[in-house]
């Protein structure tokens, strides 16, 4: 039997260690898409005119779909489907990507204190469409959760700020993290948070997968 292959598209590690879990069990070989052919999928992340949070997240994870698959048929690697995904922060309708500085970090996270404010998640998977060559056909998943923190001292922000766990995360915090001392409660997926919904990743993978 052929070995089952899934590329992730994607430069969080953490994405990357919860698809190996989901993977483990479905029996697919995950591999890490080529880091030189993610070049350029940063302008995409720029948030448009009077994009939603939710319009943006979706729009961003398709984009990066659309831009993995275009660079995979331009390689010499395998056909292989591919999944990859985007996560935000919003507080109301204003997005909070990842922090540019860790005067961003102590902004960001100043804003979000003592609030209710959301995680959105979007997830793409890619496969091959076995109709017409050279060509993917997406399907794609939301996942939302509410998270509430608790008021966070500003001595605190700061140190927080001068560590590095904040800077490649959404919202410039980690659940998984230090942060997580201050988070009061959540309604919605953990993993999501994190980076990638595992229930709902594992539904897409089982239903459109092999």
């Amino acid at each position: 039997m052929a070995q089952k292959i899934l590329y992730l598209a994607s430069k969080s590690p953490r994405r990357l260690q919860l698809l190996k879990e989901i993977c483990k069990e479905l029996d697919i070989v995950v591999r890490k898409f080529d880091q030189k052919s993610l070049k350029g999928m940063k302008d995409i992340e720029e948030i448009k005119n009077k994009e939603t949070p939710v319009k943006y997240v979706t729009r961003v994870a398709m984009d990066k779909a659309i831009f993995s698959t275009n660079r995979l048929l331009k390689t010499t690697e395998e056909i292989k489907p591919i999944i990859c995904g985007d996560t935000i922060v919003c507080l109301g309708d204003k997005i909070f990507l990842k922090p540019r500085s860790r005067s961003n970090v102590v902004e960001m996270l100043t804003q979000l204190s003592n609030q209710q404010h959301k995680v959105i998640t979007s997830i793409v998977l890619s496969t091959p469409n076995p109709k017409q060559d050279n060509s993917f056909i997406f399907h794609q998943i939301n996942s939302t959760t509410s998270v509430w923190f608790s008021e966070i001292p500003r001595p605190w922000i700061i140190e927080y700020s001068k560590t590095d766990e904040p800077i490649d995360k959404s919202g410039s915090y980690g659940i998984q993290g230090r942060a997580s001392i201050f988070i009061k409660k959540i309604s919605g997926s953990y993993s999501s948070v994190v980076g990638l919904p595992i229930h709902e990743t594992y539904l897409l993978l089982s239903k459109h997968l092999f």
